[in-house]
């Protein structure tokens, strides 16, 4: 438990306390007594052993480097591959579970684990209703979809075909729907809601394999974790590796903020919004043979708290509420990387995109406001929906809509959340609502833009962390590049103040340097284009 909870600090402590050296004596030794051919008095006791030491593995190499180094090794890889390849599921989980953490961007373990694809897939054909099974088969098509490093369209299309059809199959059980059978079949029959009347401590003390009440939660638990798991995985295939492009992160000079010749096109060049990636023809063809947007649609949506509450005493011992929060938020997370590389037909077209843009928007400012998990991965899908609509040109109804108050709630939730990812993603709604707005210029929506403008100045210069205000920056070129916020720029004194911040932005770059060094494409880009910016708005205005 502590291992668990205390994250990669505990995790790195254990290791330097030397936990690695009786963990793999007792791994070791315990895998090699269960499978020597032996038939022996205690292999429940043996075989506990032997998961416990697993699972103690998988959750060190989720929070250490040094962890994985140990779990890659070949003997380790052998004693995993044989687990998870055991007929005992008892076993088999824990093993995948811990196979599909060391998988993740790690070539060693990934090339012991070449030969063994035609049994994972094998398994992935497999007929099964059982929640262990299911969950089984969704961690070996994440496995699977980690040896090929995500880039699912370079295997053979029959490979990707079964991968995204086991997934598919993990999502399209409705855990709702269990949730409201399991009150209908248990809280009405039982009204007393107090954990101390209802004796469910008791009760899930006495043994969970034969009692249905107890096995009928844990299943639950299962499949709303194979399905956390399935959404991951499609997140990774929806990432694109195939375009990725080597980013520059290299230094670029001081000079950069010394005024240059304005390039022809500025304006253009400055506006980063780029079309989006496009994922290919068969990875998008199985996703839609699947339907596996509508099925990420269905778990963004949250579970009803009146139904939780109802169901408080069943379920908080595993620990459901929590994970049914995850589930959303994978959801949310997987939603943004859809959007991102699913054709726009696909999508429902701009007019859906724009839907679904006001109902996730009213959640978060309403809802999930509360909630920062949940609220970073909202607010990046929020930022992926606007920034599509900005890039199709859509958008033109929803800021037809808008008013400067809907874009305030926005500003206001950024001014107040701690969490710098959120307000980033925000920064980039503003931009992208922006764009649109240029898009689409009228003196009604003038406003708009003059309410994003001005917000992303004042956080640009209260940001502290040169990277945030790096973000901010760049958002805020954005959202002006186009000539007609030149009135907006004259009203807030744009140019003035932008060249009051340049020499402490200049020191702040050098000072944090190294807390910048893998964020550098955006500040490099500032460094870059902000004194262009500046001198070519300066001639606009003048």
């Amino acid at each position: 438990m502590l291992a668990m909870s205390g994250g990669s600090k505990v995790a790195n402590d254990m290791i330097d306390d030397d936990i690695m050296t009786p963990l793999e004596t007792v791994m070791y030794a315990t895998y090699g007594a269960l499978f020597s051919g032996k038939t022996l008095l205690d292999d429940k006791i043996i075989k506990e052993r032997l998961v416990s030491c697993i699972k103690l593995l998988w959750t060190l190499s989720e929070n250490s480097e040094r962890a994985l180094q140990f779990a890659s090794k070949p003997r380790t890889m052998n004693v995993l591959i044989s687990c998870a390849e055991c007929i005992d599921d008892y076993l088999a989980l824990p093993a995948v579970q811990c196979l599909q953490t060391i998988t993740e961007d790690n070539t060693e373990a990934i090339q012991q684990l070449t030969s063994r694809q035609k049994y994972m897939l094998d398994v992935l054909a497999l007929e099964s209703t059982a929640a262990e099974k299911i969950q089984l088969q969704t961690l070996f098509a994440s496995v699977i979809v980690n040896v090929h490093n995500c880039t699912m369209s370079r295997v053979l299309p029959a490979t990707l075909i079964t991968v995204v059809g086991t997934l598919a199959k993990c999502l399209k059980i409705n855990i709702l729907s269990q949730l409201e059978a399991f009150d209908e079949n248990n809280t009405k029959k039982c009204p007393a809601t107090d954990k101390e009347e209802m004796d469910i401590d008791e009760v899930f003390n006495e043994s969970k394999e034969n009692d249905p009440f107890v096995k009928e939660i844990l299943d639950m638990g299962l499949l709303i974790d194979a399905q956390v798991c399935a959404l991951e995985t499609l997140a990774n295939i929806c990432t694109n590796n195939d375009d990725d492009e080597e980013m520059n992160t290299s230094e670029s000079s001081e000079d950069a903020f010394s005024e240059s010749e304005i390039e022809d096109g500025l304006c253009s060049n400055i506006q980063s919004l780029t079309l989006p990636p496009t994922l290919s023809s068969e990875v998008v063809s199985s996703i839609l043979q699947n339907g596996i947007l509508a099925l990420t649609m269905e778990k963004a949506q949250p579970v009803p708290e009146e139904l939780l509450s109802r169901l408080a005493a069943f379920i908080e011992e595993e620990d459901i509420p929590n994970r049914l929060k995850k589930l959303q938020n994978r959801a949310l997370l997987c939603l943004h990387n859809l959007i991102r590389g699913l054709p726009l037909e696909e999508l429902g077209g701009a007019q859906q995109l724009q839907e679904t843009w006001r109902s996730l928007a009213v959640k978060i400012v309403t809802e999930w406001d509360s909630d920062a998990e949940l609220l970073e991965a909202a607010t990046s899908s929020l930022r992926a929906l606007s920034s599509r609509l900005a890039e199709e040109k859509g958008g033109s109804s929803l800021i037809q809509e808008m008013s400067t108050g809907d874009l305030e709630k926005l500003c206001k939730l950024a001014e107040g959340c701690q969490d710098a990812s959120v307000r980033i993603n925000i920064y980039r709604v503003l931009s992208s609502i922006s764009a649109i707005v240029s898009l689409n210029f009228s003196e009604k929506t003038a406003p708009l833009i003059l309410t994003a403008g001005k917000f992303l100045l004042e956080q640009s210069t209260k940001e502290t962390e040169i990277v945030v205000i790096a973000e901010a920056l760049d958002a805020l070129m954005d959202a002006l590049s186009e000539d007609c916020s030149d009135a907006a720029c004259a009203e807030m004194k744009l140019v003035a103040r932008l060249r009051d911040m340049v020499p402490a932005l200049k020191h702040k770059i050098h000072s944090q340097r190294r807390q910048a060094q893998g964020y550098n494409p955006v500040v490099s880009t500032v460094k870059t284009n902000l004194q262009r910016f500046i001198k070519y708005k300066a001639q606009r205005l003048c």
